[in-house]
This record gives structure tokens, C-alpha cells and sequence, in this order.
């Protein structure tokens, strides 16, 4: 695979396993955040600075994104974002989609946090992380199959949420 470094990638039966690093931005990062969006069975969550057109504007992700939200009533899917302007002024499908079903797909914005330097993040459930560093093109790291590494990310993502809000940049116009 392009642009990856070492570990493997899925099983013959679809399952996916082992550590993935070095991964390049925004290909092959896009690959990988769309397989755990596919993959995911009830929750997501997606952090990042400005939410790039060129790895989470696309049709595919949507797709997988829209049919997790509709897989069950316990599903959620959790985007956060520093600025939520540049979404509305060129549009984005996330936003669209995030309007379209606001119960089950929330956008937040969390402008600044010492705890949040900038870093891309996928998170599906409990057990599937993708990282970029901040300001980085490379140097991801893929992880399918992680509890452990999950838990630590997720617990950040949960406290950058906890101090995130709705904007109403974000909210469709009803005239």
C-alpha cells in the first residue's frame, strides 16, 4: 500500500488487523477513515482542526456514515472542529449530512484547548483508531483492533467534546 508503513491490513474475511504507521496524508488517511466509518457497527467520532474537503467531503464516507446512522437507534456519530466558518461558506457533505439527521450526527466546534494542538482522529466504537499529528502529511498510525490505544483517544475526544458547543453557523435556516 502507497504511502503506509508497516503491519497489516485486513484477513481474507474482512476482519482487520494489525498497526498501521506511517501513514500519508491525505492519501492514504482518506483509505483508512473510510474503513473504519464502514466498518463501524454503533459509534464514531471524528476530530479535526478544519475537517479537509480532500478526506472527509466525499461521497464514499458519507455513504458509510449515513448507513451507520441508520443501523440503529443507538447509533452516534460525533464530529468536532476548531472552526466551523470555512464548513458553511463552501459547504461540506458532513454538514449536510449532520443537518439532515441532527439526532443521530452531531457537529460541535472547540475553537482552542491545551489539550487539543491541532491532531486528526478517527475513533470507531471501542476498538479502531486513525491518527494524524498536528500540521503533519505523514506519520499517521492506523490501529483496527486496539482497545487500549481506543480507550486512551477516546477519552480525550470525550473531554474535548464535554468542553465543545453547538454553533450557530452550523444550524440550517428556516425562513
Amino acid at each position: 500500500m502507497s504511502g503506509a508503513g508497516t503491519g497489516s491490513t485486513g484477513a481474507g474475511n474482512g476482519a482487520e488487523t494489525g498497526f498501521v504507521a506511517g501513514i500519508d496524508y491525505p492519501s492514504p488517511f482518506d483509505d483508512f477513515a473510510l474503513r473504519l466509518a464502514g466498518s463501524a457497527r454503533r459509534y464514531l467520532c471524528l476530530l479535526s482542526p478544519r475537517l479537509d474537503a480532500r478526506v472527509f467531503d466525499t461521497p464514499d464516507l458519507v455513504s458509510a456514515l449515513t448507513a451507520l446512522a441508520r443501523r440503529s437507534r443507538q447509533t452516534d456519530i460525533r464530529i468536532l472542529v476548531q472552526d466551523a466558518r470555512p464548513l458553511v461558506k463552501q459547504g461540506h457533505r458532513l454538514l449536510q449530512l449532520a443537518r439532515r439527521m441532527p439526532s443521530k450526527v452531531r457537529l460541535q466546534v472547540l475553537p482552542e484547548h491545551p489539550e487539543w494542538p491541532g491532531h486528526t482522529l478517527v475513533i470507531r466504537d471501542r476498538d479502531g483508531v486513525l491518527y494524524l499529528p498536528p500540521d503533519s502529511e505523514s506519520g499517521g498510525f492506523f490501529e483496527p483492533d486496539s482497545r487500549a490505544s481506543t480507550q486512551k483517544h477516546l477519552e480525550l475526544f470525550e473531554s474535548l467534546w464535554r468542553s465543545s458547543a453547538a454553533s450557530p453557523e452550523l444550524r440550517r435556516l428556516h425562513l
